[in-house]
């Protein structure tokens, strides 16, 4: 179905929570090089490839403070001329690594710690850091003048949203700071360019204060945006659907979307209620032993299905006694909770919180008939059998290295003398069952694939 996000209807969920990241072109194009000499084998690992292009001062003299330069693609990367040259200019003479005469006899943990902080000291990583805060001021700009509603900009003096800095970073950025919307925490801005942009997240009362759609419009014209976490909730403040009724749909399969059926947990609260002694030698003379106290879950239920690791999860509790409230007691609320996670969120969604509530799950149908579908994207599943041998070998170290040790250090058996205490009785083809099944490959040949 073809939603017109351009024209914004009235919907009854509402957005709860939203994270949203976005990257600077130039550092996108950085990340982009990096994946590029990564995958021609210049560097061991991804990061490792995106750390050398922050090493390289590539800004001629007149390079200008927006980054307007010119990168030759063809450059051949080479982390060991760019690391070995910072390593000496910055690190060589201090007490940690005077030792060592090159990166390359630096200890595999201590390498990873070097990397992290040589590359901060590089000038690109700097004027990229300023780029990013640049960026997050024209945002906040944006996010005063334009995408607070009209309630919340209070007078062209008074700035409804505002932030303050950390002390440290968080989620692996470097910096971070604590959004507030009339001095209310409302959110989290983190960045850095060792992860390679922003990500700011709204918490319920900073997305009251949005207004949605020219969020949306904000969103469409920034560089390399996407959202990696929309919480949409939807309040039954009669409870005319109620967490049982959730529950039973859970039963008659209206969570599930396909054969693979969704985990779940069903939690209650409330009190302990003393019983009379009459009640209490009832119960003991029928079960055999003494109970003292009912538990009465009158202090709200709720109901989780799915999972965050998996992106996808759906929550139903009573709000109504989570608050306390004396004027709507019944309220119920049923939340989803969609995650960046083998799945594109698109910003259109923003628009569409209904079309995409009622698409998550068949028990969130009666929503509206309209769908959006927020599909997960297609994984090409790793299953072979050098992947099932690793795994079993992690599995035998975690149970078996203790008694291995104890075999080889206390009872002094040699490697061989283990080896064929522990495979006696076997043939050489008796191998696991799990690698046999990875590793045949039409027509029944058996191969270990690489």
């Amino acid at each position: 179905m073809n939603l017109n996000a351009k024209t914004p209807v009235e919907q009854i969920t509402k957005i709860d929570y939203l994270t949203v990241v976005f990257t600077p072109n130039e550092i996108a194009r950085l990340r982009f090089d990096a994946k590029l000499a990564f995958g021609n084998g210049d560097f061991s690992s991804y990061k490792e490839a995106y750390n050398a292009m922050l090493c390289a001062e590539m800004f001629n003299e007149n390079a200008t403070d927006d980054l307007d330069v010119d990168i030759n693609e063809t450059v051949v990367f080479n982390s060991d001329y760019y690391y070995n040259e910072l390593f000496d200019i910055n690190l060589s003479g201090s007490s940690k690594y005077r030792q060592y005469k090159s990166i390359d006899e630096i200890p595999a943990d201590e390498r990873k710690h070097f990397l992290k902080n040589v590359v901060r000291k590089t000038k690109r990583y700097k004027t990229l850091t300023s780029l990013i805060e640049g960026d997050i001021s024209k945002f906040m700009h944006l996010l005063n003048t334009e995408v607070a509603t009209a309630a919340d900009r209070l007078t062209s003096d008074t700035l409804s949203w505002s932030y303050r800095d950390n002390s440290g970073g968080m989620f692996t950025y470097e910096k971070s700071a604590t959004l507030y919307r009339h001095d209310v925490n409302s959110g989290v801005i983190a960045w850095g360019a060792n992860n390679g942009g922003v990500m700011i997240s709204f918490t319920g009362t900073g997305c009251a204060g949005l207004d949605i759609s020219k969020l949306h419009d904000m969103l469409k014209k920034m560089p390399n945006v996407k959202i990696t976490r929309l919480d949409i909730a939807y309040d039954d403040y009669e409870g005319k659907r109620s967490v049982l009724d959730y529950y039973q749909n859970l039963e008659e399969g209206a969570f599930c979307k396909t054969n693979q059926a969704p985990s779940w947990s069903f939690i209650q609260t409330g009190e302990l209620q003393k019983i009379s002694a009459e009640e209490q030698a009832k119960w003991r003379k029928k079960h055999g032993w003494q109970k003292r106290y009912d538990c009465v879950a009158n202090g709200g239920n709720t109901l989780y299905v799915g999972s965050r690791k998996n992106g996808k999860m759906a929550r139903m509790y009573e709000k109504g006694k989570q608050m306390e409230s004396e004027s709507q007691p019944n309220w119920v609320r049923a939340e989803l909770e969609l995650r960046s996670v083998d799945r594109v969120i698109s910003l259109d969604a923003l628009l569409n919180t209904d079309a995409v509530f009622a698409a998550a799950y068949p028990a969130f149908a009666f929503i509206t008939a309209e769908r959006l579908e927020i599909r997960t994207t297609s994984r090409q599943r790793k299953h072979n059998g050098v992947l099932v041998a690793e795994r079993l070998e992690r599995y035998c170290v975690q149970s078996y290295s203790k008694y291995l040790n104890y075999l080889h250090h206390i009872q002094q058996l040699s490697a061989d003398e283990i080896i064929k205490r522990l495979t006696k009785g076997l043939n050489p083809w008796d191998i696991p069952k799990s690698i046999i099944e990875a590793t045949i490959t039409p027509p029944n040949q058996m191969e270990f694939l690489t």
